[in-house]
């Protein structure tokens, strides 16, 4: 199969026209027509169902666009692997994470990595679990790290951190005067919550223990960002749950936080990645790494 055709097909597919296709390949429209003609001559089959100027998927375009997407990474994996092999650990990890990994983790990974393989680029793409799994399955990203629960088929599933979940309390709560606060004190209490895109995450935790103690908690706002919380409940607007590495920002315009007693409530950070997947030497070299800061972390937590 020539692979330049391939990856001409599949950037018709996802430009959805060989207008632009063939501008983001920087071709003219007429050579990319007869290139896609003569592949699928060369493979005795239709690829799209032409209708005017639409083009539409066959059964067996769909195959080969998903099937070819996944030879073009093997090609290019390739490729990257016999460069290392050749000239030692080096190239571009790409990266998919959540805005608390890219505060508390990330950073000291990329020291570390400076430290120890300073021929590693990393990209980094931030987002939620939803986008980081869309992104790992179009083959965007190598690696991604969420806080949400993810089961699927075609993810494996590691933990990477596991911490507590701290309270945070607007200035002179009433609360700051109890020396243990539980889940039941927070009866009465205004709750901002974070969304959950995909899976469980913290906001079912916290619901379910709330329900756990007798009440549904009073949920006045979702977010998908954790540091507009804290600046609303410093504002008063409310109470949050953050995980404790939040306590790590030493800012006078955010909230302290608080241990809860009962019950303790954990999140987990998690590594997601594609089952069957090459994973090259860069990206594995990242792993570890950041298995390395994870573990340090964690004890950190449990001292």
């Amino acid at each position: 199969m020539n692979l330049h055709r391939l990856r001409c097909f599949i950037k018709v597919v996802e430009e959805g026209s060989i207008t632009k296709a063939a501008a983001a390949l920087q071709m003219t429209q007429p050579p990319l027509s007869i290139l896609i003609r003569k592949f699928e001559e060369e493979l005795e089959v239709n690829l799209f169902n032409r209708s005017g100027k639409n083009l539409e998927l066959t059964a067996s375009g769909k195959f080969l666009y998903e099937q070819g997407k996944e030879l073009l990474d093997v090609s290019d994996n390739t490729a990257r692997q016999l460069v290392e092999y050749h000239e030692g650990i080096r190239g571009t990890v790409k990266i998919g994470c959540i805005t608390s990994a890219n505060l508390f983790i990330i950073p000291n990974v990329i020291k570390r990595i400076q430290q120890d393989t300073p021929h590693i680029v990393t990209h980094v793409w931030e987002g939620n679990s939803s986008y980081i799994l869309n992104e790992l399955r179009s083959l965007s990203i190598d690696i991604g790290i969420v806080r949400t629960s993810v089961r699927a088929e075609d993810i494996h599933t590691s933990t990477l951190l596991e911490e507590p979940l701290l309270l945070a309390l607007p200035p002179n709560h009433h609360l700051w005067e109890k020396d243990s606060i539980e889940i039941a004190d927070l009866q009465d209490e205004r709750f901002l919550l974070p969304t959950t895109s995909q899976g469980l995450g913290i906001a079912d935790d916290v619901i379910e223990a709330c329900q756990n103690s007798g009440f549904t908690p009073n949920i006045v706002y979702r977010g998908t960002e954790i540091l507009p919380m804290l600046l609303m409940v410093m504002k008063g607007a409310g109470i949050c749950f953050v995980p404790s590495c939040y306590k790590h920002f030493n800012s006078p315009d955010l909230p302290s936080l608080r241990p809860i007693a009962s019950p303790v409530l954990q999140t987990k950070l998690s590594i997601i990645t594609l089952r069957n997947r090459y994973m090259s030497s860069v990206s594995k070299r990242f792993l570890a790494l950041t298995e390395e800061i994870a573990e340090e972390m964690m004890n950190v937590y449990n001292e």
